[in-house]
């Protein structure tokens, strides 16, 4: 093996851990979001209100959910609209 297409291995390599941090990040998020509604019995109010406290406490252990933090946002926007007939 060459040096190139050892260098090409490793950065490979590299992508694909990062890739596969991340799509187990956004999987984590889509889990705690369909049990949040499972354990409310579709409650949406209560769901929202149990992610929010999730989203919260991975943030304050440093571990933050990108899924669970833009489905939070867009969802409260969501709301807001329907809030105001918009």
């Amino acid at each position: 093996m060459t040096l190139e297409e050892r260098e090409l291995l490793e950065i490979t390599a590299r992508s694909l851990l990062k890739l596969e941090k991340d799509i187990l990040g956004r999987v984590a998020g889509i889990e705690a979001v369909l049990h949040a509604f499972f354990v409310t019995e579709g409650n949406t109010a209560l769901a929202l209100a149990r992610l929010r406290i999730q989203a919260d406490l991975l943030k304050m252990k440093g571990t933050r959910s990108p899924f669970l933090n833009s489905f939070l946002e867009k969802i409260s926007a969501d709301l807001e609209r329907r809030d105001h007939g918009t």
